[in-house]
């Protein structure tokens, strides 16, 4: 699907959310403001990522480290379910709800594998919009091999603001339907003890129209985008370092993601471009129950990438706050830090910060302010034996605010 499609879609479901499929449907789920992400969400976009996130183990089910066997003795052989119910209180697709529900299991018997996942999910609200999901992130031959694949579709009815920084602080919007369709399949292999690499290729199909019968297509405040019925499809690659203690609730390590995507006709699509996108995530423990969560990343598309494939601003893992999709162009500078704590019984809480910034090109961040965005969260354990969490978080932007509710870490 495309971006935004993949920011509702993988954000629901897996939040996997993030989790499974990256969530870039961005925040189906996930995002309870009018979105983009994710990652809402899309099922696959640009920054396609099955995962939610690129690169981020929080929201992406399944991206274990290989670990050493002091950690490994302590895993349990048996599998668990992470089933919840997700509300949507969305401007942008309406109010409605879902369910996501995860299974990890270590395959095989395996314990000195991470567990591997599998998710299935899907959501609907009054406004018409919906969407289902179903994915997989397998850890085989002791966490040599890592195989993400799902696919999923929708109807999301969604705010366009246009591209560009401008068009996103004006807040001017016309309403669009978005039909997507997506299929994704990523294997890699690990390298040098924590490398992974591999291939990815995912196809989309999308088409985008008018979702409204009081505008004058002649006359919109925002001109229609190009490109609003198109399959796109996209050969790349995928290279990942990973020392974070945990796919769920990671306590220390990092996880380093670089995800590029090479769109044409030579394998499946209409248009050509490129993409690529870098994430960077630190994790960092004060005593048992403190973590320090710190992620940076940056996005570039060229200029022939359809509008629901660019660069978005306010998805989970990046800037909370802001509608997925009210701040989009070629470029993308993103930076977020998140406390975690962990209270009594299976509750915890966070606080979070972080700002980011869109432009047309890398010389433009030089006149483009960063958007800000921060909040409070609330966190269920929903299986303990994997620290899997229902995550609810209330974010606050420039003018803008959000609600959030996945199974997963933001990242």
């Amino acid at each position: 699907m495309a971006r935004m499609t993949h920011r509702y879609l993988v954000g629901l479901l897996l939040t996997i959310t993030p989790c499974i499929l990256q969530g870039q449907a961005a925040n189906v789920g996930a995002s309870l403001q009018p979105a983009p992400g994710t990652q809402q969400p899309v099922l696959f976009g640009t920054n396609t990522n099955l995962e939610n996130s690129p690169g981020t183990k929080g929201t992406q089910l399944g991206l274990g480290a290989h670990q050493n066997d002091k950690n490994t003795k302590k895993k349990k052989k048996h599998g668990e379910f992470a089933v919840a119910p997700i509300p949507l209180v969305n401007p942008s697709i309406g109010n409605g709800g879902g369910l996501g529900i995860l299974y990890a299991v270590h395959l095989g018997g395996d314990p000195s594998s991470e567990p591997s996942t599998f998710g299935v999910g899907g959501f609907g609200t009054g406004k018409g919009s919906w969407g289902a999901a179903l994915g997989a992130q397998l850890h085989l031959k002791n966490d040599a091999y890592r195989i993400t694949i799902g696919a999923g579709g929708g109807e999301f009815n969604y705010n366009y603001f246009g591209t560009g920084s401008a068009s996103g602080s004006a807040g001017i919007s016309i309403p669009l339907s978005q039909q997507s369709r997506g299929f994704l399949i990523e294997p890699k292999i690990r390298f040098l003890h924590v490398w992974y690499v591999g291939p990815r290729y995912h196809l989309i199909t999308n088409n985008v129209s008018l979702n409204s019968t009081k505008f004058n297509p002649g006359t919109l405040p925002i001109p229609l985008p190009s490109s609003l019925n198109l399959r796109t499809a996209a050969l790349g690659g995928r290279l990942q370092r990973d020392t974070s203690d945990s796919p769920f609730y990671p306590k220390k390590g990092s996880i380093f993601d670089a995800l590029a995507d090479f769109y044409g006709s030579a394998v499946g699509g209409r248009l050509t471009y490129q993409n690529l996108t870098l994430g960077y995530n630190k994790y960092l423990s004060f005593g048992p129950k403190n973590i320090l969560a710190i992620r940076g990343s940056a996005c570039m598309t060229t200029n022939q990438a359809p509008f629901y494939d660019v660069c978005e601003l306010g998805q989970s893992q990046d800037v909370r706050g802001y509608q997925v999709g009210q701040f989009r162009d070629d470029r993308m500078l993103v930076g977020q830090m998140e406390f975690r704590r962990e209270l009594f019984w299976r509750l915890g809480a966070v606080a979070f910060a972080g700002a980011g910034a869109v432009a047309h090109t890398w010389g433009g961040f030089g006149s483009s302010e960063p958007e800000p965005g921060g909040g409070l969260g609330l966190r269920f354990v929903l299986a303990k034996q994997n620290h899997i969490n229902l995550r609810a978080d209330y974010a606050w932007g420039n003018n803008s605010k959000a609600a959030y509710i996945s199974l997963g870490e933001a990242f």
